[in-house]
């Protein structure tokens, strides 16, 4: 549990810094006009979504639940072990496929899509850890 403790410290974390940011910019094109703070909003992203994961990999690992093929399929696979809502899920899946545009970069990344994850999308960060802390963390320390 340690681990996912570690993950969820570094999501508040990013989280935080990227509320800041979206306090800090008030349009898009103030957003899109400065280059370090689109570089410090992607990477920011990058790494919440990164945890976010991992801790999936980390819980289908512990609960010996079906290998996913990939990404988008660790978190589908939590939400049919009822660890994530369906309300989380409509956002996980196309975070899993925004990871892969930061990462690999083989597709440009969207201005407009960071900048809406940024301004709409932060609680729902706050919405997966809470249902990771209900349905996998309390039930498992429960069981001990």
């Amino acid at each position: 549990m340690k681990s996912i403790d570690r993950k969820i410290g570094l999501i508040l974390d990013r989280v935080d810094r990227l509320r800041q940011i979206a306090e800090d910019i008030d349009s898009f094109e103030a957003y899109q006009a400065t280059q370090d703070i689109k570089d410090i909003t992607e990477r920011n992203l990058h790494l919440s979504i990164e945890a976010c994961l991992d801790i999936a990999k980390i819980i289908i690992s512990l609960k010996e639940l079906p290998e996913p093929k990939d990404n988008k399929g660790i978190f589908v696979t939590l939400a049919e072990s009822k660890i994530l809502s369906d309300e989380s899920l409509r956002f996980l899946v196309p975070m899993a496929g925004t990871r892969n545009i930061l990462v690999h970069g083989y597709d440009k990344v969207d201005d407009s899509l960071v900048y809406g994850i940024l301004k709409r999308h932060l609680d729902d960060f706050d919405r997966y850890l809470l249902e990771i802390k209900e349905n996998f963390i309390e039930k498992e320390q429960n069981e001990q």
